[in-house]
């Protein structure tokens, strides 16, 4: 219709089928990012679907996640300020990701060294077939990761891994050989693992190019 000025167009119902769906075959629950669109009738056709977890990466979204009955929000940005963890923490954030010594310790610090957090440790994976790598912007690896992760382990209630392969990742193997790199840093730092995290990532589906089918991914994960 040649709008002057920029519109958005939502489809509630196709989200409210993806999310069914996604449900349904995930091996898991299933966190919305709530960063990539906040629409209120968006967030209202995913909550009918069942979505009842949260992924926010600000304050401004844990707020408004707060107003969702039953929500379940998870802080999942591995870098945060002070002001914003211990506020998280005091408006009921139990979840929060990191990739660093330095930002357990503000955690432990904000939150005044409580018992009763999830905390998951981000590593780096490399990346296959993604439109949007990762790794380079987020993430831990290695001997580091192994010293994060028993550290982690010390003051945790529950310890958690995360990972991103990437945006818009067309190959399944992507989420496997990720999987056996949070395989070796268990074995390699000794510790009992209590969630995984396996982030985002999945495809959307474009006209030049034809990613492998949701359920391939839905099989590799689990």
């Amino acid at each position: 219709r040649r709008p002057e000025k920029p519109v958005v167009g939502c489809r509630p119902h196709a989200a409210g089928r993806a999310a069914r769906w996604f449900i349904k075959n995930f091996p898991g629950d299933v966190a919305y990012a709530y960063k990539a669109n906040s629409s209120v009738f968006l967030l209202g056709a995913l909550y009918g679907a069942g979505i009842r977890h949260f992924d926010v990466a600000s304050l401004p979204e844990l707020d408004d996640a707060r107003t969702i009955p039953d929500a379940t929000f998870h802080f999942m940005h591995p870098v945060k300020s002070r002001h914003a963890i211990r506020t998280a923490y005091g408006r009921g954030c139990r979840t929060f990701a990191l990739d660093s010594e330095d930002e357990l310790k503000k955690i432990l610090d904000e939150t005044g060294n409580a018992r009763d957090l999830a905390l998951f440790v981000r590593i780096a994976v490399p990346p296959m077939n993604s439109r949007i790598p990762l790794e380079r912007k987020f993430g831990i690896a290695g001997t580091r990761a192994a010293r994060l992760l028993v550290k982690t382990r010390q003051v945790a209630k529950e310890l958690g891994m995360t990972f991103h392969v990437g945006s818009q990742t067309v190959t399944p193997e992507a989420y496997a050989h990720a999987i056996s790199e949070v395989k070796k840093l268990i074995v390699k730092a000794g510790v009992v693992l209590d969630r995984l995290d396996v982030g985002g990532g999945f495809p959307s589906r474009y006209s030049n190019e034809m990613p492998a089918p949701l359920s391939d991914f839905m099989d590799t994960i689990r």
